[in-house]
């Protein structure tokens, strides 16, 4: 039997399980990270929380809280169900115990990635880590596991195959432009915003002959940064629309929450082009081009979602390698959940100890206060001798208990903490060895 992690859960969606106009709905910046945090701390619903919040996901790592696992499904659905306007059950997904380890480690070695093999994800996680961190919201189980995660990711980057090649936003961007235009040489390409992925895709895009790169962010020295190091042009953001009819491709990624590129600018530009193609590729989530642009003639339209075949191409140089991943992450969960399980048992038998100890304490007080006439020697003697018989009582409990641990056998574990009022309670962060010495 598998063990499992203290009450661990993993709930989200995913580019797996949702369309880019539903994920949009759920997506969360820095700010709306913390805030979310926040209140999964103040109702209650969670003892430990990481929220994974991406362009291809939003994911949720918790320790319950005292209200359970239930408490936590049903603000979710309840929330988020009215954010989007329908039940949101249908996009969500569900894991725990092991499997919410094991989801995570596959995470963070992009292997549940758009693109197998992807590096970002790592550094994503490693974001959500520190945001969690400084929120206040990791605790003994996310501190281990997540620890752990990164250490796994790392070991798959660095011992398999899965990173190597040319693979991403980028090579299916330079793909689908050409796609429209045969080659690239020539070609001007805008990219609005100063997003990873657009850069991915500028990047691939210049070294495959485009003839100009023009640069604009709302943080114009963004722009400049970025144009210096791809040998392009920044340009002020309020310009926007005298040099977007100038541009044959149009890369859109930046952080904003609405679009900033709708039909009638694109209408105006490709009039000005005297109808030539426009390619334009959206990267951004929520979406920053009005979807109603597909629809205009010339105008070929993308958006994350779309690059999704093109770059399912590039798994097949990788799937060996991820296998091989596949059986390092699956080793590596059930060894954590079994290492956890193990260390939430000595952490009960530490809690057990030590309320033993408790009422020894409080025994020999009610003692002494009635033999005041008590030596030092005689107060050391009963104190070895009260002592003593904690032990030889505890021993054989702690001993049923380590033997169902090692057999599996919960439903053992279960009674046998409830019977001396230690279940349910936090785990501590470093159990004492000392103290489930026997």
């Amino acid at each position: 039997m598998a063990a499992e992690p203290l009450g661990l859960v993993a709930v989200g969606l995913s580019h797996h399980t949702a369309p880019v106009v539903i994920r949009e709905r759920f997506a969360l910046d820095e700010a709306g990270v913390r805030a979310e945090l926040d209140h999964l701390h103040s109702a209650g619903l969670v003892r430990e929380a990481l929220l994974l919040a991406t362009c291809n996901r939003v994911e949720l790592y918790a320790v319950p809280g005292a209200r359970g696992v239930e408490a936590i499904r049903e603000d979710l659905l309840r929330r988020r169900s009215a954010l989007i306007g329908e039940p949101a059950d249908r996009y969500l997904y569900w894991r725990d115990g092991v499997e919410a380890v094991r989801h995570l480690f596959r995470v963070a070695c992009s292997l549940d990635s758009l693109v197998l093999g992807e590096p970002q994800v790592l550094g994503q996680v490693k974001n959500a880590v520190r945001v969690a961190d400084e929120a206040g919201s990791l605790g003994t189980v996310l501190n281990r596991l997540t620890q752990r995660g990164l250490w796994v990711a790392k070991h798959v980057r660095t011992h398999t195959e899965i990173g190597r090649g040319n693979v991403g936003v980028g090579n299916a961007g330079v793909h689908l432009a050409q796609q429209i235009f045969s080659t690239l040489n020539g070609r001007r390409a805008l990219l609005i915003g100063t997003g990873e992925m657009g850069q991915e895709v500028a990047k691939a895009m210049v070294g495959t002959g485009l003839d100009e790169l023009m640069v604009t962010s709302r943080t114009f020295s963004n722009a400049v940064a970025v144009a210096e190091e791809f040998g392009g042009t920044a340009l002020p953001f309020e310009r926007l629309q005298e040099y977007l009819q100038r541009a044959d491709i149009v890369i859109c990624a930046t952080g904003a929450i609405k679009p900033i590129l709708d039909g009638a600018a694109v209408r105006a530009a490709l009039k000005a082009r005297r109808y030539k193609p426009l390619f334009l590729v959206d990267l951004s989530v929520p979406r920053n081009i009005d979807p109603e642009v597909e629809s205009i003639d010339q105008a070929y339209l993308f958006n994350i979602d779309d690059l999704t075949q093109v770059m399912e191409r590039n798994r097949a140089a990788r799937e060996s390698a991820a296998k091989e991943a596949e059986a390092l992450v699956n080793r590596e969960a059930e060894r954590f959940a079994s290492r956890f399980s193990d260390l939430s048992i000595h952490d009960g038998i530490g809690r057990l100890v030590r309320k033993a100890e408790a009422l020894r304490q409080d025994e020999l007080s009610r003692t002494h206060r009635v033999l005041e006439h008590l030596t030092d020697d005689d107060r050391a003697t009963i104190d070895a001798m009260t002592k003593a018989l904690v032990k030889k009582l505890l021993h054989s409990p702690l001993e049923t208990i380590r033997e169902a641990n090692r057999r599996g056998d919960e439903d053992t574990l279960a009674i046998l903490m409830r019977a001396w009022h230690v279940e349910g309670e936090p785990l501590d962060a470093d159990p004492t060895p000392s103290d489930t010495d026997s």
